[in-house]
């Protein structure tokens, strides 16, 4: 996911659509979603700059941390959409789409094979139509997904301690060759992609605070460094043997990122603000979306977080501190 807040009726779709043809295993879990264990309820409100309040995104979890409701609302045109999911012994069985516009409503049902392990998700449309996703494993992991919904297989590799490292997506097209996109992962992030044969070669960048998703321009002498980075990832990856983790990998990239501002164009930057809790966990309290054009702030989001205990990190009040301190953090990155 995937610059969600930009254009405000896209993130009306976006969850729903990630289920249209899954990525991956549904998410279900709080920590699915970025949030602690202890989480029961996230609210979240979008503000612009002029401070008026544009979307609001709620949700929330079971006492076992499985998420039961989700909501998101368009304050600018009243369009809004409602997911409930369902379980049977910790297991998700069904979700329920419903939508202000009741064409887009849909059901997906989803069934287990005798280890437990998803097998296939159906799709019932609005309009009478079904949708069909199939799980299948290698070794006890998620190994393909394919589907009808847009005739794309997603193969999923791992390392030798089964650490998923690499997505290959192959997307069917009547009379042309299949698509095929190669997305690398390191500790469960997406850190570059590319289209084949080589080109739309995309990196992200995960700081503490900052995230930066670029793409290279066709540049020779960048695309053949990287390519040769490439290959000692695919080399060394699955031997559980590559030579950083993901901080210092992304400390890397930012370097690079500096250091080529004339051969990357950012498409997403978003800076965040985060409390920890009494266990250390970091908590996301505030989130600014850059207007990479004017590299200026397009909006914020600030975070109210229920926790099991009934105890509450954050406001969904618009903070005028806050928003000060995000127009200081965007002079310290650099934007071509």
């Amino acid at each position: 996911m995937r610059q969600l807040i930009k254009t405000f009726i896209t993130s009306i779709f976006l969850f729903s659509l990630s289920f249209g043809f899954a990525q991956g295993l549904p998410d279900i879990r709080n920590t699915d979603y970025g949030f602690t264990k202890k989480v029961t309820k996230v609210e979240a409100v979008c503000y612009n700059l002029n401070k008026n309040p544009i979307q609001t995104v709620v949700y929330q979890f079971n006492e076992d941390g499985f998420i039961k409701d989700y909501y998101v609302k368009n304050l600018k045109d009243s369009s809004w959409e409602k997911i409930k999911s369902y379980y049977k012994n910790d297991r998700l069985y069904k979700r329920v789409f419903k939508h202000s516009n009741a064409k887009f409503n849909k059901k997906h049902y989803y069934t287990y094979d005798e280890q437990g392990r998803l097998s296939d998700e159906h799709i019932s449309l609005k309009n009478g139509n079904k949708d069909h996703v199939k799980f299948e494993y290698l070794n006890d992991l998620l190994h393909k997904i394919s589907s009808n919904v847009d005739e794309t297989v997603i193969t999923h590799h791992y390392t030798q301690k089964g650490h998923l490292f690499k997505k290959v997506y192959a997307k069917k097209q009547a009379d042309k060759p299949n698509v095929v996109s190669n997305h690398f992962y390191l500790e469960n992030k997406e850190i570059f992609s590319y289209t084949e044969p080589k080109n739309h070669y995309k990196a992200y960048i995960y700081n503490e605070n900052v995230y930066i998703g670029f793409e290279l321009i066709d540049d020779e002498r960048v695309k053949s460094k990287l390519d040769r980075g490439i290959q000692r990832f695919n080399q060394e990856a699955p031997k559980d043997n590559l030579p950083f983790n993901l901080q210092k990998h992304c400390n890397q990239t930012w370097q690079f990122y500096d250091k080529n501002l004339d051969k990357v164009i950012p498409f997403e930057i978003k800076i965040y603000k985060y409390k920890k809790d009494a266990s250390g966990n970091k908590i996301k309290y505030a989130e600014a979306i850059v207007n990479i054009k004017t590299k200026t702030i397009s909006s914020v989001s600030f975070y109210k977080t229920t926790f099991n205990n009934n105890s509450v990190v954050g406001s969904t009040v618009f903070d005028k501190n806050l928003f000060s301190e995000f127009k200081e953090d965007i002079k310290f990155i650099n934007i071509p």
